[in-house]
């Protein structure tokens, strides 16, 4: 993976959106660096009850298990919309943690309690001065795929699915994070699949956006466009 672009966007109402782009350099090889992060469960080790490591471990196994079979039966052209979400979900995930420096949370699937289709935001993280980011990512094979997954967000927002949340992150984020998200202070990532458009024309195209513009008003907002 190569982060070809990353830049503030939209200074003149926000100090803290972003956006950033990334490229899969052979998706193929992508592909097997995902099943591999994805199956290394050191994560669990940070939890003390032996209890707690086994269960996230029975959640964690059945979840690997139904994404490698949905990458591994994909082919470069065209990549399938179920495995092209884990691609865009995780490689954003990873920019995040690599660019912004911030907390390194694994996919929400792998400790949810729903074996597939994770029932709230795709990934996590926590910014240096305790907010959380709730990412939602969005593939779609033939057009960029940042309105699906700007709307996703708003509707997200509206049915409290970030608050939902809270509760699986307790392992995960810091109790001034948590609390700070339960009082509306937090931040929203929106990882999408990118096609040919330039930067430029991208951000210029989402800063329009009218759900874009209605989540300005949170803490911090990441735009991760992926090149498949």
């Amino acid at each position: 993976m190569k982060v070809i672009d990353f830049q503030s966007v939209c200074t003149d109402k926000h100090n803290r959106a972003f956006f950033i782009r990334v490229e899969p350099e052979n998706l193929k090889s992508t592909l097997a660096d995902i099943i591999n992060i994805l199956s290394n469960l050191s994560w669990i080790s940070r939890f003390d009850e032996e209890y707690i490591r086994e269960s996230f471990e029975a959640r964690a196994r059945d979840t690997i298990d139904d994404i490698y079979s949905k990458l591994i039966s994909t082919s470069c052209d065209p990549i399938s919309s179920d495995a092209g979400e884990y691609v865009v979900s995780e490689l954003a995930r990873e920019a995040i943690v690599h660019k912004l420096g911030y907390l390194d949370i694994p996919l929400a699937e792998l400790y949810n309690k729903k074996k597939s289709g994770n029932p709230g935001f795709d990934f996590h993280s926590q910014t240096l001065d305790s907010t959380i980011i709730f990412g939602e990512a969005k593939y779609l094979s033939s057009q960029n795929a940042y309105g699906t997954g700007l709307r996703q967000v708003v509707s997200f927002i509206t049915e409290k699915k970030d608050l939902k949340d809270l509760i699986d992150l307790r392992g995960f984020c810091s109790a001034e994070a948590l609390t700070n998200a339960s009082k509306g202070v937090k931040g929203f990532a929106i990882a999408f699949s990118a096609k040919e458009t330039p930067s430029e024309q991208l951000i210029s195209n989402i800063s329009k956006n009218a759900d874009f513009q209605e989540i300005l008003q949170y803490q911090e907002i990441i735009m991760v466009a992926v090149n498949i």
